[in-house]
């Protein structure tokens, strides 16, 4: 199970100046009064919004696949897990059946001597 964390961990990692790149976009950042092009400036804003608005939705699309390949690995270590539970529980079972025919086979020669 901790390695399950593990990897999650080495994804995220992996993927961390993509995950600030998207947080922290550079955007044009000049007043709109005072400036003598406003109409320039607000184009060139408009344009960065457009583009950073397409990369964000890119982005978002390879971390919706990657987190589906996660999960998907998750799925598939549960039922590793309950495969290897229930093995266990069999085994445990016939650990106790034969402990149980020993214990009778003791007390029946404890008896008949």
């Amino acid at each position: 199970m901790a390695v399950l964390w593990l990897d999650v961990g080495k994804l995220v990692l992996a993927n961390l100046d993509t995950i600030i790149g998207v947080v922290k976009p550079a955007f044009t950042r000049k007043k709109v009064e005072g400036v003598p092009n406003q109409t320039d400036l607000l184009n060139q804003q408009i344009s960065e919004l457009q583009a950073a608005a397409s990369g964000n939705a890119e982005q978002i699309t390879r971390l919706a696949a990657q987190l589906k390949e996660v999960v998907a690995s998750l799925e598939q270590a549960a039922r590793s897990a309950e495969s290897e539970r229930a093995k266990f529980r069999r085994l445990g079972i016939f650990a106790l059946a034969i402990s149980v025919a020993s214990l009778i086979a003791v007390l029946t020669l404890i008896i008949v001597r």
